[in-house]
């Protein structure tokens, strides 16, 4: 049975390991309440297709085909390759370039979906080992450390930032700002912190769905939410083979393969965060394979005419705070995608669900995981060099959201993508900087007698349900 006891702190970290299985019915709540977290599922798909003014009919289906690529995804890497409880969401540095490249001149939806498939499919087979050796595996040895790895977290969690308390808050014009949004979002915020640490399990593990729930009752009060939309919205919605068309551009296909390596530096990173809690093993082969299922989701889903995903961090948050790490629950939680993604009313019903309730829970479950960036960086015997390195780096990273637009538009087009990637561009800095600058210690060598993440210690009493 997999293990349940990595530590943080004091205590165990799991109640419930990665292989074991729970109930049903408890999985099905559990499972739901991913979905429920995944705000770039609900809001991308509506932005494209105001973007691309494309018919109701094409944005009903935009959204159930990324939610069943999100689906497919999350199975590969849950029950498949890799086998960790990780979910797939849409990653916003694809969606912005897929917009970006569709708007070019001479160019189309079809030719940023069938650039983004083949970039997609070129990382599958780097992430294939030659005699042992994949250069997904070399990346991965890069991202073990618990500076760098913290230092990833941080700029992750930094990247999203803007789903959270913006969203939270509102903006003037919205019939709900600022009153209701700050008060229904406060009731679910504190709300999921309070029952986040309840000493009945079953309560731990439905916090997120309990306060949103009521979050959303809240709001309701003070402003119906109307469902016209969920009665216009068709019932049913089948996947086409590159509904946009197929067609290739090899420079859109290297900025892909480029901003690929950020959802792959973020899949190694939290397969050895959740890795480190429940004292799973993550040698490079699996972490190959975990990376290998998520380009291939990620063809998939371009091939149908959604976008890449990667692990949502606001997921893993939900493993923390529920203490549930079992991967079946993730499984499930792709069916329950795939399954939504083929019925479009139920996509509406949660796409109605108010954005400030989901972005307060957001709050919450990005901050746990950005404080275990510092957590990670608390195990790393610092000198001057090394936080140079590291302060650089992320400085640099959270710069670069700060950038302006007009500046972005001033470069090539390949350079300003890139520099709207915190990852990239900080972890690049931190791997460059480690190599160059002279030095006898390695950026995030631990403290004497601490094992760098992950920690891939025995499971020698497993806790029942």
């Amino acid at each position: 049975m997999s293990g349940a006891h990595g530590k943080a702190g004091n205590g165990p970290v799991f109640d419930v390991g990665v292989g074991t299985r729970v109930p049903l019915k408890d999985a099905v709540l559990m499972g739901f309440q991913n979905v429920f977290v995944m705000t770039g599922i609900f809001v991308f798909p509506g932005i494209m297709g105001r973007s691309f003014d494309l018919s109701p009919e094409m944005v009903a289906y935009l959204y159930g085909v990324t939610f069943i690529g999100c689906g497919l995804t999350t199975l590969l890497i849950s029950g498949f390759f890799g086998r960790m409880p990780l979910v797939g969401g849409p990653y916003a540095g694809i969606f912005t370039a897929l917009l970006t490249f569709g708007h070019m001149p001479g160019a189309d939806l079809g030719t940023s979906a069938g650039s983004l498939c083949v970039a997609s499919l070129l990382w599958c087979v780097f992430s294939i080992p030659v005699r042992g050796v994949s250069a997904v595996s070399l990346l991965s040895k890069a991202v073990r450390n618990p500076a760098i790895a913290g230092v990833i977290v941080m700029l992750v969690m930094m990247q999203i930032a803007d789903l959270a308390l913006p969203h939270w808050i509102g903006k003037p014009g919205e019939a709900t700002f600022p009153g209701i949004n700050v008060a229904a979002g406060l009731v679910t915020a504190l709300l999921l912190m309070v029952l986040t640490v309840s000493r009945v399990a079953m309560v731990r593990r439905l916090s997120l769905l309990i306060s949103l729930a009521i979050g959303t009752a809240l709001f309701e009060v003070f402003h119906p939410i109307n469902f016209a939309a969920v009665v216009k919205s068709p019932w049913f919605v089948m996947p086409q083979l590159f509904p946009f068309g197929f067609s290739f551009n090899p420079e859109f296909c290297l900025v892909f393969f480029i901003i690929l390596v950020a959802i792959n530096i973020q899949t190694l990173t939290l397969m050895s965060v959740v890795g480190e809690w429940a004292h799973e093993e993550m040698t490079p082969a699996r972490l190959s394979r975990g990376v290998f299922a998520m380009m291939l989701g990620s063809a998939l889903a371009s091939a149908i005419g959604s976008f890449s995903n990667l692990p949502y961090p606001a997921n893993v948050a939900i493993l923390r705070s529920t203490r549930v790490a079992s991967r079946h629950v993730t499984v499930v939680t792709a069916v329950i995608l795939i399954l939504m993604g083929f019925c479009t009313k139920i996509d509406y019903l949660f796409v109605l669900m108010p954005v400030p309730v989901l972005a307060a829970a957001a709050t919450v479950l990005f901050g746990m995981v950005f404080v275990h960036g510092v957590e990670m960086l608390a195990t790393v015997d610092w000198n001057e060099r090394q936080l140079s390195i590291a302060g650089f780096s992320l400085m640099l990273g959270f710069g670069s959201l700060f950038l302006e637009p007009k500046v972005l538009a001033q470069m090539p087009l390949v350079v300003g993508l890139l520099l709207r990637q915190p990852i990239i561009v900080g972890v690049a800095s931190l791997l460059v900087l480690n190599l160059i600058l002279p030095g006898r210690r390695r950026v995030g060598e631990p403290k004497s007698g601490e094992r760098p993440i992950p920690m891939p210690a025995p499971n020698t009493s497993p806790r029942r349900l």
